[in-house]
């Protein structure tokens, strides 16, 4: 066999598998990735069996209309949770850039900040890579962060509301 034969032959499947994984890190999504439901938003891939865990130290409710808000479940006493309203507003996806531009209003503490974020998203394997960038408010400059959001189990999140906000 010719070294020029062997080249073709060995490299054929790596050029192939390359545009196959090119082809797959670059899916357009025809709408908004992050559907109705809770979210959380963890900084590395996560897997299914630790998403609970995540979940129950807060999460951000999404809705239809591009509407959400992020909930924290801090400690308050021994078996008790405190629900708070953390940020919320709207977003709005261009399926065209793949980005989706957030606003709304941000609590840290008893200030309040306005909130304007992009939202940039791609597949990563098999998850949701999401590339947020925003204004620093202390440095004013540009900070971006990745981010690998995974759905919570509808069952996970009725527990935590229903443990800190029990019926009446």
């Amino acid at each position: 066999m010719s070294a020029r034969f062997l080249a073709k032959v060995l490299l054929a499947p790596a050029l192939i598998g390359a545009g196959v994984i090119a082809g797959y890190a670059q899916e357009r999504f025809s709408e908004n990735p992050i559907k109705d439901g809770a979210w959380v938003y963890p900084t590395e891939k996560i897997a299914p069996a630790v998403v609970e865990a995540f979940c129950q130290s807060g999460f951000s409710v999404h809705f239809a209309d591009g509407g959400f808000f992020t909930v924290l479940n801090q400690p308050i006493a021994r078996m008790k949770k405190k629900l708070s309203v953390d940020t919320s507003g709207t977003c709005s996806f261009n399926v065209e850039k793949q980005v989706s531009t957030c606003t709304g209003t941000e609590t840290d503490g008893r200030r309040k900040f306005a909130l304007n974020e992009e939202n940039i998203f791609e597949r990563d394997g098999g998850y949701l890579k999401v590339t947020t960038s925003f204004i620093d408010r202390d440095t004013k400059e540009k900070v971006a962060f990745v981010t690998y959001p995974v759905r919570c189990p509808d069952k996970v999140v009725r527990e935590i509301l229903i443990k800190a906000i029990p019926p009446k």
